[in-house]
């Protein structure tokens, strides 16, 4: 599901079996969509053309799986209503989805993601399907993730807390690291969600339903 944190482990090869296996692998792969032409291009960068070539194709079939993903999106919306908002109101706050490890809801829940208090009245069924299905399709502002790479060469992904003499970022288990800006070799937006993807595998169709009921009916007050 997090494609994207693995691609790094790619960029010192030029070998075209290895660049070929990725390409195997991306291809095949459920959580495809989340690696961007910007991700893989530059990592193509070293292998030859035949590698290079068959990328830029692989690119142009996800175009049209994001394209598929939409009508998905609409086919899935239609069946996922009815839902039950106590089943929904568990299961948010249950280990099998644990929304409530990074999100909270009046008083309760963690700070890595945004508050869902209100969101029902401000957020459409649509729009909270894509957030649960397609974390990555669209960032709350605020809540951007960031990649910041040291000068030992580590990449750490996480959402920017403050900056000034050393960077804090909030880590998706919700710990915070202080790299200190010596260390910043660079700085750079994130391009995934930190909520993970493949919640359309994890569920069942009655568990969407329970949980997209229980976070429309959000709201502040009785």
């Amino acid at each position: 599901m997090e494609l994207p944190r693995l691609l790094p482990a790619f960029d010192r090869s030029g070998d075209p079996v290895i660049g070929m296996a990725l390409l195997d692998a991306l291809s095949l792969a459920k959580g495809r969509s989340n690696v961007s032409p910007e991700l893989l291009r530059p990592r193509l960068a070293a292998y030859p053309e035949a590698v290079r070539q068959r990328g830029e194709a692989l690119l142009v079939t996800w175009r049209s799986d994001a394209a598929r993903q939409a009508r998905e999106l609409d086919a899935m919306l239609a069946g996922v209503r009815g839902g039950d908002h106590v089943r929904g109101q568990l299961l948010f706050n249950s280990p099998k989805a644990a929304c409530n490890a990074c999100h909270a809801i009046g008083y309760r829940g963690g700070k890595i993601g945004p508050d869902l208090t209100a969101i029902g009245q401000i957020r459409s069924e649509r729009d909270l399907l894509e957030a649960i299905l397609f974390p990555s399709a669209s960032f709350a502002r605020g809540f951007e993730s960031v990649v910041v790479t040291t000068t030992t060469g580590d990449a750490v992904t996480g959402v920017l807390k403050s900056e000034g003499d050393a960077i804090v970022l909030v880590l998706v288990d919700g710990q915070e690291r202080s790299i200190p800006r010596a260390d910043v070799a660079d700085m750079q937006p994130g391009t995934i969600s930190l909520m993970p993807a493949g919640f359309a595998e994890q569920l069942s169709r009655q568990e969407l339903a329970d949980l997209l009921a229980f976070l429309k009916g959000t709201r502040w007050g009785a």
